[in-house]
This record gives C-alpha cells, sequence and structure tokens, in this order.
C-alpha cells in the first residue's frame, strides 16, 4: 500500500483546515477523498471548495476505498470525541493519523486495537515538523552524538506541553527516566516552575499558569521557547516559527596560561587567527527574522503536516521505522506531560479579550534602531 497513493479523509475542519489545506498541495502520493464533519456551513463550504464529499460519520464512508485518516478533533480529556472517532476509523480498516494531545491510556489503547489488524495509528504533535523546531532538533541530535546535552530550558504553555515534550524527547535522544517536581509557586505569578530530567539531561521548565477555557487555542505567553545546552553553547529556539540559534561561551585560546601569550593586547596574533575567537558569536538556522505568518500558514503548515503523513506512510511500509512513533517513546511521552500536568494542577481560568497586535510594532522599532546605529556609525 505504502508504494501507491493513498485515499485520505480529513475529520474535523477547525484546526483540520491546515490538513486539507496540505493534501490539496501534495504530490500524487495522497489524494483527499473526503471530509468527516458535523455538516456546518464551514465544512459543506469546504467541501464543495475541495470538490471532495463531506460524510456526517465514519459508517458512512465507502467500504475499502480510503486508506488513510486525519482525526483533527479534541480528544476525550478535552471534551472531544477524537479517540473515538480514531477508534470507529481502524475498525473499517483505515490507518490514523491523530492531531495531539492524546491521553497515554488512550493511546496504548488504539495502538493495540491497530496493531491486531495490522494497521498504523500515530500520534502528530505537529511543530517537531515546523522548519525552525526541526533545525533545532537536528542541530541537537548531531550534537548529541560527540556528548550528551548538559541542560535543557523549555517556556510553554499548557496547550502546548505535549508538543514541547515531544521536540524535547526528540533533540536529546528520548524521554525515559523522566522525573520532575515544582520547584516555585506562587499565586497570580504568569508561570509555574519546574525541574527534572529526561535521559539524564537535567531540565527546568516554566509552563504558564493560566489560560482562558473559551479560547484555548490562543493567549499563550510563549507557545514553543527552548535552549539546549553543552560546555561549548546553546542551541536556542527563539519561538515556534524561528529563528534557530546557535550561540557559543567565550572561549580564549591559551587564557590560563601565565605570560604575554594569554594578553590580546601584547599577543594579538594568537587571538586574531583562532577559529574559536573570531567565528561570529550566534549562528542562524534559517531566516533570520522569521517567517511571515502568512508564509508560516500557508506554506509551513502543510509541509509539516505532509512530513507526518510522510511518517505514516513510511511506517506503513516498515513498521516501528519511525522512532517517535514506536509504543515506547509515546508511552514516555505521555507520562511526562501527565505528570507534569498533574504536579502543576488546574489551570487558573481567565477571561481574556482578543490577542492585541504587538506594542511597540517591532518593525518600525527594528528600522528605528538600525537607522540609528548607522547614524553612530
Amino acid at each position: 500500500m505504502a508504494e501507491r497513493n493513498l485515499n485520505v479523509v480529513v475529520v474535523g475542519t477547525c484546526f483540520g483546515e491546515h490538513y486539507l489545506a496540505a493534501l490539496a498541495k501534495a504530490s500524487n502520493a495522497y489524494r483527499l477523498r473526503g471530509i468527516v464533519a458535523r455538516g456546518s456551513q464551514r465544512s459543506s463550504a469546504l467541501a464543495a471548495h475541495l470538490g471532495v464529499p463531506l460524510y456526517h460519520r465514519v459508517e458512512d464512508l465507502p467500504e475499502g476505498e480510503i486508506d488513510l485518516a486525519c482525526v483533527v478533533v479534541r480528544t476525550t480529556l478535552f471534551g472531544g470525541e477524537g479517540t473515538r472517532l480514531a477508534t470507529a476509523l481502524i475498525k473499517r480498516g483505515i490507518h490514523v493519523l491523530q492531531e495531539h494531545p492524546v491521553h497515554p491510556g488512550e493511546v496504548v489503547s488504539v495502538r493495540r486495537l491497530a496493531a491486531e489488524r495490522g494497521l498504523r495509528y500515530h500520534v502528530n504533535s505537529f511543530y517537531p515538523h515546523l522548519p525552525a523546531v526541526r533545525h533545532a532538533i537536528d542541530y541537537a541530535a548531531a550534537a548529541r552524538h560527540s556528548e550528551p546535552a548538559a541542560f535543557a530550558e523549555m517556556t510553554t504553555s499548557p496547550q502546548l506541553l505535549y508538543s514541547t515534550l515531544d521536540i524535547l524527547g526528540r533533540a536529546i535522544g528520548g524521554l525515559e527516566a523522566f522525573r520532575c517536581e515544582k520547584s516555585f509557586a506562587e499565586n497570580g505569578m504568569p508561570f509555574q516552575s519546574f525541574q527534572g530530567s529526561a535521559a539524564e539531561v537535567p531540565f527546568n521548565l516554566l509552563l504558564q499558569s493560566y489560560l482562558d477555557p473559551s479560547d484555548p487555542d490562543h493567549h499563550s505567553l510563549v507557545m514553543h521557547r527552548m535552549a539546549i545546552g553543552w560546555p561549548e553553547g546553546v542551541i536556542n529556539l527563539v519561538n515556534s516559527f524561528g529563528p534557530a540559534i546557535w550561540t557559543h561561551s567565550l572561549y580564549a585560546p591559551d587564557y590560563r596560561k601565565d605570560g604575554v601569550g594569554s594578553s590580546y593586547l601584547l599577543a594579538p596574533d594568537g587571538f586574531v587567527k583562532s577559529h574559536y575567537f573570531t567565528q561570529p558569536s550566534a549562528q542562524i538556522f534559517g531566516s533570520p527574522r522569521g517567517a511571515p505568518f502568512w508564509e508560516v500558514v500557508h506554506e509551513q503548515f502543510p509541509a509539516a503536516i505532509l512530513r507526518a503523513l510522510d511518517e505514516l506512510r513510511q511506517a506503513i511500509a516498515v513498521p516501528d521505522s519511525v522512532p517517535w512513533q514506536t509504543d515506547g517513546y509515546l508511552a514516555a511521552l505521555g507520562q511526562a506531560w501527565v505528570s507534569i500536568l498533574r504536579l502543576a494542577g488546574n489551570a487558573r481560568e481567565k477571561s481574556l479579550p482578543p490577542p492585541p497586535p504587538p506594542r511597540p510594532n517591532p518593525i518600525k522599532f527594528a528600522e528605528e534602531r538600525r537607522n540609528t546605529d548607522e547614524c553612530v556609525d
């Protein structure tokens, strides 16, 4: 099956719209064959726009014609039917890619059912497939072949904790031997603080302490910010959409030696010729300014979803060939996620107005600073 085109349906059209956009851009590897939704005006209009059928129930799907379903509906823990729908699809003989987060108990149950029927079930935490996040993960993965990371730092919100932990796990090589404890909590603070370790890498975590239950997809003070470091330097993920920046620690050749050679005033040649002393103190991967949000939504989101589909397609051909979708890794990820949520307790509920635009305007501010710097020079 993995060598031919896969017929795909998308279940849910809120965030599922991005899956529909991805499949509309897909090569011949995937063919969108329908939408499963309750029949809202939005769903009906999207089905008409894309020229595909709108099915109201999984049971209405044509028998034997659908290979793969993308389930983009909230799961049981968040009051949705995503996992029930994933289960129903697998019972129909359909591979499933389910949007995160999914409770680890449900993951075990659905994966067991899928395995019994010779099918694949993947959880898509989405954000690890974005370009800037991939740069950070890939650099950290390359660096850990020389030595394990010395530390990690993360800042995120409850809504994005699952994907944050998945980014960490992929970067440091797993989440085994996970432990965590709350290190600071005070009522009214915007973040709770945690310390712990995973795969023997110590970490600090700042987790936003509140959310607006009527608008849970917004109002993250920080979506994903992460730093993974070694004595030589740090790979920094500034936010979910980039950039990823490597910064290295200060290193001066022969700085501990006594005498003329250790002085940059008395022996400047030694410093000028040193690779470590003359390389840039920061190296940016990808666009130095980050992509505009239209490009993020229109290009990066579909590409990220297609990468997740490609992983599932690979696993259809070779089961368990994707390390981040094995039983062991998903169990460790789910347990890490649940353990932190339990420590954090219920997030404070806070009614918030729609997110405002940045103030002051960062583009204008940067232009003014560049003009000022040019005048000083």
